[in-house]
């Protein structure tokens, strides 16, 4: 099985090199000598009752994708070639999150599935390290009804463990020592296609903590203070393009801007209203590129949440969703190359997918590597936050 897969990964990566230039002849249009219906529901988590807004449910007919996204109470129509089908329903690009309904399509009908059915499932394992001011598994775990696993600031010395899951969780507070080889195996588990959520003072985990404190004792202010754009030693992302010090305070911040579209459509609003309930927490005095800003205060302090797609490993990044049979792709709509979609498929569907100009990969970052999404908010241990924050929060968690 695994000299199956290696020659696999080599298939792909001549396929990709071939066909990634390509470009389609054929128009968004279905040909006309496709017969089509549609197909209507709502798509819930796996909790049964959270709507899922902004997935991703498509059809893929040889290569060709029949594709819409749910609306913000879960609902979608979809119009797709007549026959039984798969239904496929992805968040994030369906490396996490996915599940594939079969549905019969009749011409110029309307199926709908019924109310309930069509949960998002967990097709990878998730853990997340506890902190002593946040605990977004509890959002993973009761708002959304997925599984997490604790693992402990000791782990990140274990690559091997790292990489049996999707993404990990990293909530403000930690409790232990960071040190070089943690803050490698983070950026090597990124770049092998994992992803990272961390929140307000669990920075530390991506720009470093100076490995200094005055005690030891987490609640205790750090001996050095970080300023930027000369921020604490250790770490793994540059602080020339992240740096943050804790200096905010206890405030409202008013009317905050969601930049990011797929935010917007995911929650349905473009700006939102974030309570800070302690003070000391990290404010972002400087960000730059590759970063991206989701979340902006445009009046006092300036990018509230962020993510970064680090370069991806171009040789261990595939392999593991191989293992699993899956592969991540972007797909370019014929003719449409601005409405391309991250979409995950079968390894058997793939070359009819290269043939047709897509290639392996996010269409957000050039290769198979994941993403960090940082935010100065969290779910606080209060569970004191509003339900706009708390949808943000879930759009995190379902698109790493």
């Amino acid at each position: 099985m695994k000299k199956n897969l290696s020659c696999l990964a080599i298939f792909i990566a001549v396929f990709v090199f071939i066909f990634s230039s390509c470009k389609k002849d054929n128009t968004d249009d279905p040909p006309a000598t496709v017969k089509t219906g549609y197909v209507t529901g709502k798509v819930i988590a796996k909790n049964g009752t959270t709507p899922i807004p902004n997935a991703s449910i498509f059809v893929d007919a040889d290569g060709e994708i029949y594709i819409t996204k749910s609306t913000l109470d879960g609902s979608f129509t979809l119009q797709a070639p007549i026959g039984e089908q798969v239904l496929n329903i992805q968040t994030g690009g369906g490396n996490i999150f996915r599940a594939q309904y079969p549905v019969s399509i009749a011409e110029n009908q309307t199926t709908t599935v019924p109310s309930g059915t069509l949960k998002l499932l967990q097709a990878d394992s998730l853990a997340y390290i506890h902190g002593l001011y946040d605990n977004i598994q509890v959002l993973i775990q009761d708002s959304l009804g997925y599984s997490v696993h604790e693992i402990f600031v000791s782990d990140l010395s274990n690559l091997s463990l790292l990489e049996t899951f999707g993404a990990i969780f990293l909530n403000c507070g930690k409790q232990g020592v960071m040190d070089s080889i943690k803050y490698q195996n983070l950026l090597t588990y990124v770049q092998n296609g994992g992803s990272l959520y961390a929140s307000d003072w669990a920075v530390e985990y991506l720009t470093g903590d100076g490995n200094y404190k005055s005690t030891g004792h987490a609640h205790e202010p750090y001996g050095i203070k970080a300023t930027c754009p000369n921020g604490l030693p250790g770490g793994f992302i540059a602080d020339s393009t992240l740096c943050t010090t804790k200096s905010g305070p206890a405030t409202m911040v008013n009317n905050a801007q969601i930049v990011a579209q797929d935010l917007i459509d995911y929650l349905g609003i473009n700006t939102i209203n974030i309570e800070y309930d302690l003070g000391a927490w990290e404010v972002i005095e400087l960000i730059d590129i590759p970063w991206e800003i989701l979340i902006q205060d445009n009046n006092t302090y300036g990018p509230l949440a962020a993510r970064i797609y680090p370069a991806p490993s171009p040789n261990k990044s595939i392999q593991r969703m191989l293992d699993q049979g899956w592969v991540t792709i972007c797909h370019i709509p014929p003719g449409n190359p601005a409405n391309a979609h991250t979409i995950t498929i079968s390894v058997n569907a793939l070359p009819a997918h290269l043939a047709h100009g897509d290639f392996v990969g996010s269409c957000e970052s050039v290769g198979y590597g994941g993403v960090i999404y940082y935010t100065t908010f969290h779910n606080e241990v209060q569970h004191n936050i509003s339900n706009d924050v708390q949808h943000i929060l879930q759009y995190f968690i379902l698109n790493m």
